[in-house]
């Protein structure tokens, strides 16, 4: 108990630190016309316009003064969100390095819960990605090329995909300067991708393998910018989750555990990698 408490004062601590949070709504990113599209449409007299995305909510953190800051954008794992103190207190440590930090919530305005068994409807994530993107380039307080994407399971393919060499990223306007991805699945991945790149997996990771990201990274041809893949000894999936400290869980049959030392090399690994490509 007394060390359940101590963790639950840190966090507090924490959560406080984080200044000017406030909730913030914001489209999904859309895909423009293609040049056929606007062709066709040129030729009938017919006026092709880019549809509006889903309407999302996030969550806005910043540090205090008027900038303009870099930025992260996060992405929730297939369980959704964690509001409350636990997710303030991780929007915390990005805010006290002087990063704006949105936590795009993919579930909320599309009444989903979670979308971890692949039964159920997954939005657009990456797309997701990219109106988070478009809404934080758009504040006067934010440097708009100095903005990185970092994914947690779920939340990390989408961080790769969004910057996957042969993605989406081609067709849009605005673009990601540095991407992260906690514990993704990396099955047929190229390991090619348009900005530095860091993945950070557990060894025991049972949902997601490490052996899966590391076989990635044979099938590498050095096309893309940097990637590195970090892989921690004896860490299982959510191994940086530390409202796991205290109780390890099993959900849908994979084993979820918190491992401090991974979580603090990790921590290290990703903040020098964002202050080289964002510029802190």
């Amino acid at each position: 108990m007394k060390t359940f408490l101590c963790t639950m004062a840190a966090a507090l601590i924490l959560a406080s630190a984080a200044a000017r949070a406030e909730t913030v709504h914001f489209p999904s990113g859309t895909v423009p016309p293609t040049p056929l599209q606007e062709r066709l449409a040129r030729e009938r007299s017919e006026t092709v316009e880019r549809r509006k995305g889903d309407d999302l909510v996030g969550e806005l953190y910043r540090p205090g003064g008027a900038g303009p800051f870099p930025a992260v954008v996060l992405l929730h794992g297939c369980n959704g969100r964690s509001p409350g103190v636990w997710e303030d207190a991780a929007a915390a440590r990005y805010v006290e390095l002087g990063y704006v930090t949105l936590i795009v919530d993919s579930f909320a305005t599309r009444g989903l819960t979670t979308a971890c068994t692949g039964g159920e409807r997954i939005p657009d994530r990456v797309m997701d990605a990219y109106g988070g993107l478009d809404y934080l380039a758009n504040l006067s307080f934010v440097k708009p090329d100095r903005i990185g994407v970092v994914g947690f399971s779920q939340g990390a393919m989408a961080a790769l995909s969004a910057v996957a060499v042969q993605g989406v990223e081609t067709q849009l306007e605005r673009h990601f300067a540095v991407a992260v991805a906690y514990y993704p699945s990396c099955s047929d991945r190229d390991g090619a991708f348009t900005v530095p790149t860091l993945i950070l997996i557990g060894e025991r990771d049972d949902w997601t393998p490490a052996r899966d990201c590391q076989a990635m990274m044979t099938r590498r041809t050095g096309e893309g910018a940097p990637l590195k893949l970090v892989v921690y000894p004896n860490a299982y999936h959510s191994f940086n989750s530390r409202s796991l400290r205290e109780r390890p869980r099993t959900l849908l049959g994979h084993h979820l555990e918190y491992d401090e030392a991974a979580d603090t090399a990790a921590w290290q690994e990703m903040t020098a990698l964002l202050s080289r490509a964002l510029g802190l």
